[in-house]
């Protein structure tokens, strides 16, 4: 009987793990290295093709270690807290062509492709120093746009962000932001939390054993997190998380659990007042909104601006909140309504809502419980009832961007099914019907939004308000002259026509009303 047992091609397995490395991790690995040797300081010199990393730690006591794959050399105990895999060095042999180690009172140098290869490398006494210092020649910047030592310290600004230890490049220290003792962290079960409550609860950015790991966020406000060191990074580069979708699920629910505790905080520390003003719009966005049921004030911002947003239709973005808040007494003397419709023949109620300034609400992401929901009004479009005086002037088809039946009358009147009060407007649209008054003025807001395919069309809104002044003109026009008049297209009236100089022109109209001969 014939038996096999794993094997391993070393030479073509190290040749291989090429791939697996970027300079941006070779680098993190040198860092790491140094923080994990209890340095205090690590400096970087980078200079034409020459890279080197030099650290005032503990040293390396067997030289052999630092070329010993999967084998870190650090304590037992360290080894167990951070999950040290014994790859760091591995990762400088891809991207330089010649390596040097000096550590204590021992040193070895030799071209990289010797040391992949396995080759037997010599370690010889050097005059003792502190730390150890790693030099790495035949560096090539990654970026063809960036010299070496631009490239090192625009990754150095990226790695050093969190990073324990003071680090300094050609001389100079890298800022390290994250690394200010005096800031207000959260210690929670994955790590330490710094929470930015103006930032989305769902945006963070993750640091691990003092360098970053994981995605980066799509906005420029996130949350930080330094996770616990005994995370796992995958291997071999550590960019990301060994469990990363679990560990993203943890990781969330703690955020948003500390996210929670610091709106909680503020809401003790502040006056109901300020604490609506400064963070509703943030416990609303952020799964918190049962944080504001018990205050008793609500942003005005909430809802209808009846100046820069009369009743009609209007585009997503052109909304204008209003600036304030409101106290819960306030608004119960004045009440509080919301529209039950399916949002397309609601226009008759805001055209009323906003005849009276009445509070329409427009927040939809309170709690349930919120004291607002208990007190508002729900109004229905068949509650709306319109009184006007005779009418003056009516089309059935007119080329609007909707087809809607135009009428013009003296006076317009709208009332509420059970409420006190009429009030005049100068336009309303119920349905499919569109009335207007001589003092209608522009009110395209109640034909249509004049978004098609996704794009708003401004040509198409401004042909629909001339022909609503038009219908208007006419229809307050008192003998067949002034009809013709406001008829006549704007070029006609304004533009000199010498061909027309001095003419008199006769219009024959037919029974109908429609053109059946031009004289002069």
């Amino acid at each position: 009987m014939s038996t096999i047992c794993l094997k391993t091609n070393q030479n073509r397995l190290i040749a291989n793990l090429r791939h697996a490395f970027t300079p941006h991790s070779m680098l993190g690995e040198l860092l790491q290295n140094a923080r994990r040797a209890q340095a205090s300081h690590i400096q970087v010199v980078a200079d034409g093709n020459t890279l080197i990393v030099s650290d005032d730690g503990c040293g390396i006591a067997d030289l052999q270690t630092l070329i010993f794959i999967a084998e870190s050399g650090w304590d037992p105990a360290l080894k167990e807290r951070e999950n040290a895999f014994g790859l760091g060095v591995l990762s400088t042999l891809y991207f330089a062509e010649h390596l040097s180690v000096h550590s204590g009172s021992q040193a070895f140098n030799a071209a990289t492709a010797t040391i992949i290869r396995g080759d037997t490398i010599e370690v010889y006494p050097e005059p003792s120093r502190v730390g150890t210092e790693i030099r790495l020649d035949g560096v090539q910047s990654p970026q063809t746009n960036l010299t070496l030592p631009q490239w090192v310290e625009h990754q150095l600004k990226t790695l050093c962000e969190a990073f324990p230890v003071r680090v300094s490049l050609n001389n100079v220290d890298i800022d390290r932001p994250l690394a200010d003792a005096s800031l207000p962290w959260r210690q929670t079960p994955i790590g330490r939390v710094l929470l930015d409550l103006d930032a989305s609860p769902t945006q963070w950015r993750c640091f691990l054993q003092g360098l970053p790991i994981g995605r980066i966020p799509a906005l420029s406000k996130h949350q930080i997190v330094l996770l616990r060191d005994d995370m796992i990074a995958r291997l071999p580069d550590r960019q990301h998380l060994l469990n990363e979708a679990e560990d993203h699920r943890r990781i969330q629910a703690e955020i948003s659990e500390s996210y929670r505790q610091a709106l909680l905080e503020a809401k003790e520390r502040l006056a109901a007042s300020e604490f609506v003003e400064l963070y509703a719009e943030t416990c609303l966005s952020s799964s918190n909104a049962d944080l504001l049921n018990d205050v008793p004030f609500a942003p005005r911002a909430w809802f209808r601006n009846w100046e820069d947003n009369p009743a009609g239709y209007h585009r997503y973005w052109e909304r204008y909140p209003l600036n304030g808040i409101s106290a819960r007494v306030a608004l119960e003397e004045t009440g509080i309504w919301s529209i039950d419709s399916d949002g397309e023949n609601d226009l008759a109620v805001e055209t009323y809502l906003e005849a009276r300034q009445a509070f329409l609400l427009e927040e939809h992401r309170l709690d349930a419980n919120h004291w607002l929901r208990h007190m508002v009004k729900t109004v229905t479009p068949d509650q709306v009832g319109v009184r006007h005086s005779t009418i003056l002037h009516s089309e059935s088809c007119p080329p609007l961007a909707e087809c809607i039946e135009l009428i013009l009358v003296d006076t317009l009147i709208v009332s509420l099914e059970g409420e006190p009060g009429e009030y005049p407007v100068d336009a309303l649209r119920k349905d499919d019907t569109l009335y207007l008054t001589p003092k209608s003025g522009n009110v395209t807001e109640l034909v249509s939004d004049y978004i098609f395919d996704d794009r708003y069309d401004e040509g198409r809104e401004d042909e629909d308000a001339q022909t609503l002044a038009t219908f208007v003109a006419v229809g307050c026009s008192q003998d067949p002259a002034q009809v013709v008049r406001a008829l006549l297209p704007d070029a006609l009236c304004q533009r000199s026509l010498p061909k027309l100089a001095g003419t008199v022109v006769q219009l024959i109209f037919d029974g109908n009303g429609k053109l059946q001969e031009v004289t002069a």
